[in-house]
């Protein structure tokens, strides 16, 4: 598939050092503070996909939440058409998040069980200034089209369709109040195999169409393939490599991303640098170093990885958070940078 970025334009949305915190409380009452996402900076332009992948506990949903403000944000800078958006009370936000909007995981979960679809579709209408019962049945049935649906389902309750049909179904709500952004979070893990590419090319189609700006979050390293233009791979709340999608895909550079690579398994594309096998698991401990992350998971530190890592530029719109993979890529078995 296609994965040259589009033409350029102003951002839809522009990030920069967003930082979350979430605090907790032990069982002797004693508050702890764990930070699921630091510094993270990036942008999305019209037609632009922009992923973010890694394993769970890596921060990467938290930072879509709290890019539509359903989760308040520590610290950092969240502009929606060149506007701050962080400040802005809820109340006087609600008229604006028609803009962004979000496709869930779990597409059963995100419809009330006990009412048609139609109904769950109608409360989107409204947000999009539809008035009349009308006007909002007739662009119910114009959305549903528009996932490749007949408008009838609309009658259905979430229990009475389809895995697939029921994601359909959530693409199409999301569109009715004419967003400019979409949240798509894993919106393919929790469909068959069979189901999966479906989605995948309605949603490159709509994106076509109506050129909007996907951030999307998913471990299925292969539906990230297919669908970005820029990937960032991210870490214990820390960006740790961003690149155009070839970039990262043919030529990872972060020990962490090639290990991912590696264990995906991943036919296409062909990737230089030696395979990478990551020990261990995810950790919240080692969230709270100063230097690399990864280090106890690393076939590659050495002391030095225990200093701050910043992300560096190895070429061109390529950034990696490795001293290594900047300094001495050919001695942990990559390529010379060029």
């Amino acid at each position: 598939m296609n994965a040259q970025p589009p033409a350029a334009t102003g951002p839809v949305v522009e990030v920069r050092e967003l930082v979350k915190d979430y605090v907790t409380r032990d069982a002797r009452l004693r508050q702890h503070t764990a930070r699921a996402v630091d510094g993270v900076s990036f942008e999305i332009h019209p037609g632009e996909t922009f992923a973010i992948v890694g394993e769970s506990g890596s921060g990467k949903t938290t930072v879509g939440r709290v890019l539509l403000k359903l989760t308040a944000a520590t610290d950092g800078t969240v502009l929606f058409g060149g506007k701050g958006i962080l400040d802005v009370p809820e109340r006087r936000f609600r008229l604006e998040r028609r803009h962004m909007q979000m496709v869930f995981q779990d597409p059963l979960a995100a419809f009330d069980p006990q009412t048609t679809i139609r109904s769950s579709l109608r409360e989107f209408t409204r947000l999009g200034g539809l008035e009349t019962r009308t006007e909002q049945n007739d662009a119910i049935a114009e959305a549903i089209r528009s996932v490749g649906l007949e408008p009838d389902i609309a009658g259905r309750r979430p229990s009475q369709v389809s895995g697939g049909q029921l994601q359909r179904l959530s693409i199409a709500r999301s569109l009715l109040p004419e967003p400019e952004l979409l949240f798509l979070d894993e919106p393919t893990s929790s469909l068959d195999v069979s189901i999966r590419g479906q989605i995948v090319n309605l949603l490159l189609d709509l994106q076509e169409r109506r050129h909007l700006a996907y951030l999307l979050v998913a471990h299925d390293l292969r539906v990230v393939y297919a669908m970005a233009h820029r990937v960032a791979v991210m870490y214990l709340g820390q960006f740790v490599e961003v690149g155009s999608r070839d970039q990262v895909y043919a030529d990872a550079r972060h020990p962490y991303t090639r290990g991912l690579l590696d264990a995906a398994e991943l036919d296409d594309p062909p990737r230089s640098g030696e395979p990478v096998r990551l020990v261990g698991e995810i950790s919240e401990e080692a969230a709270t170093k100063a230097g690399c992350r990864l280090t106890l998971r690393c076939p590659y530190a050495v002391e030095r990885c225990e200093e701050p890592q910043p992300l560096r530029e190895t070429t061109a719109g390529h950034l990696v958070r490795c001293w290594r993979a900047v300094e001495q890529p050919v001695e942990i078995g990559l390529r010379a940078n060029e």
